[in-house]
């Protein structure tokens, strides 16, 4: 039987990683934003306490779900001053 806390853990990290691959991309730092994901699953792997566990993951989610609100209102102000036409190209 699989565990489900580690899969939501191992796809956790995996979505934070594929977040700092496309934030780094953005600004050009992709290793150090990797390698500080990477310290912090490392930092809390051996943590037993399932209270903390579900902290640290509530934390991690938050994170992503800030960075995609943000990223949504970016791309809304982007796109307020254009109109579909301008988009165009036929």
């Amino acid at each position: 039987m699989v565990d489900k806390s580690a899969f939501t853990v191992t796809k956790l990290y995996r979505d934070c990683l594929r977040l700092a691959d496309y934030v780094g991309t953005k600004g050009g730092n992709t290793a150090v934003i990797k390698k500080q994901v990477q310290q912090q699953f490392k930092r809390n792997a051996s943590e037993t306490d399932p209270t903390k566990i579900a902290e640290q993951k509530d934390a991690a989610i938050r994170g992503l779900s800030n960075y995609m609100f943000m990223e949504a209102q970016r791309m809304a102000k982007e796109g307020a001053g254009s109109s579909p036409a301008d988009k165009f190209d036929g």
